[in-house]
C-alpha cells in the first residue's frame, strides 16, 4: 500500500458513499479504504462533541453532540441508511397486517401509513440522537470513530467481489486497526484503548452476521441491502456503547 493508493481508495470510498446519489456507478466500487467514509466523519464528529464537553461541560457538550451528530451523519449520507430501514420496517409491519383493512377508505389508509412512516423515523432518529448524546456527556466520544469505521468496513466487504486476487485483501481491516489505534491513542483516555478490542470483534461478528443474512434471506447484494444492513450495525454498535458508557456521565 503506497501514499497514492490511499489516498484513491479514500477519495474513492467517500465519493462512493456519500451523498444523495451515492453508489450510482458500481465501477466506482473502492477495493479498499471503506473505513475512510466512516472514520473521518466520526472522527471530525468527536473532536468536535468532545471539545464542547470540554468547555461546556456533560449536558450542555451532550445537548449539542445529540443535535449535531446523527444530522450531519444523515445529511451526509443522503438520509439513506435511514429511508431504507424505515421502508423494510413498514414493509414488514404491513405484511404482518395483510388482510386486516378491509373495508376502511383509501384516504385513511393512506393517512394511517404516512402516521407511521413518520413515527418510524422519528423514533430511529430520537434514538441515534439520544445515543450520541449519551456517549458525547460521557467522554466516550471516541466510540463514533469506532462504530463509524466499523460500520463502513462492513458496508466495503459486503459490496467487495469474491475475487481479490488484485486487490489487498485485508485493506479495509489494515485501515480500521491502524488508524483506531492512533485516535484511541491520541484521546489520552483508558477506555477509548479498552474499547478498542471490543469495537473489533463486534465489527468481525456484524460482518459474519450480514453476510450470513444475505445468503439465507436475500440471495444478492444490491446498494439497498448494504445501506440497510449498515446502518443496522451502526445502531448496534452505538446501542453496545450506550450500555458500555452510559452510565459514566458526571459533573
Amino acid at each position: 500500500m503506497n501514499q497514492q493508493n490511499f489516498f484513491v481508495n479514500t477519495i474513492a470510498s467517500c465519493k462512493y458513499f456519500y451523498g444523495k446519489t451515492s453508489g450510482g456507478d458500481p465501477d466506482e466500487i473502492p477495493s479498499w479504504g471503506a473505513p475512510a467514509a466512516g472514520f473521518l466523519p466520526g472522527l471530525i464528529l468527536a473532536i468536535f462533541s468532545g471539545t464542547f464537553v470540554l468547555f461546556t461541560g456533560p449536558v450542555a457538550g451532550g445537548l449539542v453532540a445529540a443535535i449535531v451528530v446523527p444530522l450531519v451523519l444523515e445529511i451526509l449520507t443522503g438520509w439513506q441508511g435511514i429511508s431504507v430501514t424505515v421502508a423494510c420496517l413498514e414493509r414488514l409491519i404491513s405484511r404482518n397486517k395483510t388482510g386486516t383493512q378491509t373495508g376502511v377508505a383509501s384516504d385513511g389508509l393512506n393517512m394511517k401509513d404516512l402516521m407511521q412512516r413518520q413515527i418510524l423515523f422519528a423514533s430511529i432518529y430520537v434514538f441515534r440522537m439520544v445515543v450520541f448524546g449519551v456517549l458525547a456527556a460521557s467522554g466516550n466520544s471516541i466510540w463514533f470513530v469506532y462504530v463509524l469505521g466499523g460500520a463502513y468496513l462492513i458496508r466495503g466487504e459486503l459490496l467487495r467481489e469474491d475475487d481479490f486476487t488484485e486487490n489487498f485483501r485485508y485493506g479495509n481491516w489494515f485501515f480500521l486497526v491502524i488508524f483506531s489505534l492512533i485516535a484511541g491513542f491520541l484521546s489520552f483516555h483508558w477506555s477509548a484503548i479498552l474499547s478498542l478490542p471490543l469495537a473489533l470483534v463486534l465489527t468481525a461478528l456484524l460482518l459474519l452476521g450480514c453476510r450470513r443474512l444475505i445468503d439465507k434471506v436475500f440471495g444478492y447484494t444490491e446498494k439497498w441491502i448494504v445501506d440497510l444492513l449498515g446502518y443496522f450495525s451502526e445502531n448496534i454498535m452505538l446501542t453496545v456503547g450506550l450500555i458500555l458508557f452510559g452510565r459514566m456521565i458526571h459533573g
